[in-house]
């Protein structure tokens, strides 16, 4: 089986994949009091992986966080933040 790892920004609120997943980590570029809150699934509506971070500007190891139904980031304050996700390639 192989794998891939995805860089996605963000800079609010969004999905970060569509399917089983881990997120080694996020870059946060800028915040003035952003939150980040992790979740395993492709809405806000699933299962809280990484409760609510308040991220100094820099980059921070996530422990590889597994998602099996997908990844949805939520997102308070200002924040820009790059994600690195690892996927299964199909």
């Amino acid at each position: 089986m192989s794998y891939r790892t995805k860089y996605i920004h963000l800079s609010g609120s969004g999905s970060v994949a569509g399917g089983e997943c881990w997120v080694a980590g996020m870059y946060v570029n800028s915040t003035s009091s952003g939150t980040v809150k992790v979740y395993d699934y492709t809405s806000a509506s699933g299962t809280i992986v990484n409760n609510t971070i308040t991220p100094a500007i820099g980059y921070h190891n996530l422990g590889n966080v597994h998602c099996l139904t997908g990844c949805y980031i939520a997102t308070t304050g200002t924040i820009d933040v790059t994600f690195h996700v690892i996927e299964k390639n199909n």
